[in-house]
């Protein structure tokens, strides 16, 4: 088995504390993979989950038509696949957005450990708590905003302080925000015209500034 690089502090507030990701990673096995890999697919069988050391990664669901809606983006510390303990199948798919190194680690294996580790168990839990809180406020915004409504909640979600600057970290080009907005990457064109030429933001492909508060309406 390759050995973990070490870890660095919890990426996220779901990430899963250091202790318990080195203890995860002995159960499993660890491999890099390279941008662009998807690394499960919706619909096929559910028999393992993962742990993120390192890379970047996007969760996504797609239509008859091949649409894609991103539901969600990853980063190290955090996991995917849980959902296995629940369901025979896939409900999204997973691809590296960036190089990636993962752990791999069965269902037989994912279950003892949660049997021997009541914080393990009770992170889990918590994490499909939150999973399920994120979903429902994005398919309550699908329903009750309008797409710039969506942006400006997307943008609020995704922003951080950097040197003084409130910034949305990328690359976040147009079709990703469409796709995690669900509405046509024109229409994000527009959007994004609209709100540098009256200097509320300074957008490129590696960030987005926000250099005053969002106007309320497009």
């Amino acid at each position: 088995m390759d050995a973990a690089p070490p870890n660095p502090e919890p990426a996220s507030p779901s990430a899963l504390p250091v202790e318990l990701l080195d203890a995860l990673s002995t159960l499993g096995h660890t491999r890099s993979y390279p941008k662009g890999t998807i690394v499960v697919t919706e619909g096929e069988p559910a028999l393992s989950m993962y742990l993120i050391h390192e890379g970047a990664l996007r969760v996504f669901v797609s239509d008859e038509d091949g649409k894609e809606v991103e539901l969600n983006t990853m980063g190290p510390g955090e996991y995917f696949g849980e959902l296995m303990l629940g369901s025979q199948v896939r409900t999204a798919t997973v691809q590296t957005t960036s190089k990636a190194r993962l752990t791999m680690i069965t269902r037989a294996e994912f279950e003892q450990a949660l049997s021997a580790r009541p914080g393990l168990a009770f992170h889990v839990i918590q994490h499909l708590i939150d999973r399920v809180r994120q979903l429902s406020r994005n398919v309550q915004g699908l329903v009750s905003m309008d797409v710039y409504g969506r942006v400006a909640r997307l943008f609020s979600e995704l922003a951080r302080d950097e040197d003084g600057l409130r910034v949305v970290p990328g690359p976040l080009s147009q079709q990703k925000i469409a796709d995690r907005v669900g509405a046509s990457r024109s229409m994000i064109n527009r959007i994004l015209q609209d709100l540098a030429a009256g200097g509320y933001i300074e957008a490129s492909r590696e960030r987005i500034v926000l250099r005053k508060p969002l106007p309320k309406r497009w």
